[in-house]
């Protein structure tokens, strides 16, 4: 029995021996590993160069676009642009790892998705990408990258779209998808209106070199006021599509708008996009807003205003607005889009039924309807409504020349008590008793008016506005 027992004392200390070994053993293994890590970790940082994109950057299309047409690989995930009754497919490099050359240089492409957040605009997961590129090489290597993917992204716009951005927040999106550019031609305006408007614009985008030398802020606003269905937003949009920029939509009228909000905003506009800012009447209406009408006159030209913005403001009542607002520097332009004269009327008819050989037609229908409309309805037509009266005829131009008159019927009928009535009125003013009372004639404002324009009255401002005249 002792003899046993000795024997299993002897046991024990090789048993704890050979384990010590394998423990041993492993954690030299383990210490081995891990600086084997460390060291190609150390070596990766010297030895390469990375630059990450992610998908909230502005970047982020123009590198994905560029590695789509410089990756060497056989996975790929679709893209579908579904446009009208067509749908465009493009294949583009799946998640992954990625093998790309750029100017003889060979490069590691690694495309990452975050499935834990995800874009609230489309669902889509917020995704990244990462270059990695041998150091020695690095110079201004991504720089000239960026610059290339920004260039082939621009050659490869379809310049026949318009994007519609509105703002979330502080974050401009993309609303909706693209949709064709309206043609300038197409806003039937006014003789001299659209051609004033096209010749500024131009002038003061071929003028940033004289505004900087001079010290002038490169901005440029537009105040179009005029009644409702005059065309001021659809000339905003065409004016956008004919200089090749995208519309930035904000809406003053927002009860989450702050001045911050409204500062950040117009301080990271979408590049090449013109700022539509619709009703700007309306913006202290509700009284809910906690923007401030300081706010937003220091968001359109204070210190921390952007350069080289274009910028145009509609409302359906210019004479409510605070004069600060439209003094020049923040609107250089003040435009009437006026109910339809007859000259504006025959154009759409002629537009409508291609009826370009047949002026006598056109200025007939255009004559006879706008003096219908001022006789029987006490103003003349709005382009909507002159529009809506054709859609309704659009395949009959003998129908419609026969019914021109009754355009007037539509106008009375939208009257407030339905009543019609009336004397004429060459401004367009409504002379029907009821509806004075609710809509006021619109005309273009002399820069006196606009100066004397006053939203909140300040003690003794009836002597200074004497003093002017």
């Amino acid at each position: 029995m002792l003899e046993s027992i000795l024997s299993q004392n002897d046991v024990f200390p090789a048993v704890f021996a050979g384990g010590a070994g394998v423990a041993a053993v492993g954690l030299g293994l383990g210490i081995a590993r891990s600086s084997s890590r460390l060291v190609v970790t150390a070596l990766r940082r010297r030895l390469t160069t990375t630059l990450e994109v992610t998908s909230k950057d502005a970047a982020y299309p123009w590198v994905l676009n560029w590695v789509q047409r410089q990756a060497l690989t056989r996975h790929l995930s679709v893209v579908t642009r579904v446009e009208e009754e067509a749908a465009r497919f493009e294949l583009v490099p799946a998640p992954g790892r990625h093998l790309v050359r750029f100017r003889g240089t060979p490069m590691l492409v690694d495309r990452a998705r975050e499935y834990g957040t995800v874009n609230a605009t489309s669902g889509t997961p917020w995704e990244r990408v990462t270059l990695v590129a041998p150091s020695f090489l690095e110079g201004n290597l991504f720089q000239e990258l960026l610059a290339e993917a920004r260039a082939t992204a621009e050659a490869s716009r379809d310049g026949s779209h318009t994007t519609l951005y509105t703002c979330w927040g502080t974050e401009w999106r993309p609303f909706g998808r693209p949709r064709p550019k309206r043609p300038i031609d197409s806003v039937v305006l006014a003789a001299g209106l659209k051609e004033r408007l096209l010749d500024d614009v131009s002038e003061w985008r071929a003028s940033a070199r004289w505004y900087a030398t001079r010290g002038v802020p490169y901005r440029r606003g537009y105040l179009l006021h005029g009644p409702p269905g005059g065309g001021k937003t659809s000339l905003a949009v065409a004016l956008a599509g004919h200089f090749d920029l995208d519309v930035a939509l904000l809406s003053l009228s927002d009860d989450a708008l702050t001045d911050d909000r409204l500062a950040i905003a117009l301080s990271h506009v979408p590049p090449r996009s013109l700022v539509l800012l619709e009703d700007v009447d309306r913006a202290f209406v509700s009284g809910a807003s906690a923007l401030t009408l300081g706010g937003l006159l220091n968001a359109l030209d204070g210190a921390a205003a952007t350069e080289g913005r274009l910028m145009v403001l509609t409302t359906n009542f210019a004479d409510r607005l605070d004069p600060a607002l439209v003094r020049p520097g923040r609107v250089d332009l003040v435009e009437l889009v006026d109910y339809a004269d007859p000259d504006q009327a025959s154009k759409l008819f002629r537009a409508f039924y291609d009826a370009a050989d047949d002026d006598a037609a056109a200025a007939d229908f255009g004559n006879r309807a706008v003096d219908a409309a001022i006789h029987r309805a006490g103003r003349r037509p709005s382009m909507a409504e002159l529009q809506a009266f054709l859609i309704a005829r659009k395949h009959h131009p003998d129908q419609a020349l026969r019914d021109a008159t009754l355009v007037a019927d539509v106008l009375i009928s939208r009257q407030f008590g339905g009543g019609g009535g009336g004397g004429s009125s060459e401004d367009g003013a409504i002379s029907s008793p009821r509806e004075k009372r609710h809509r006021r004639p619109f005309r273009k404002l002399s820069p006196l008016e606009v100066d004397k324009m006053v939203f909140n009255p300040q003690p003794g401002w009836e002597e200074r506005v004497g003093k002017i005249e």
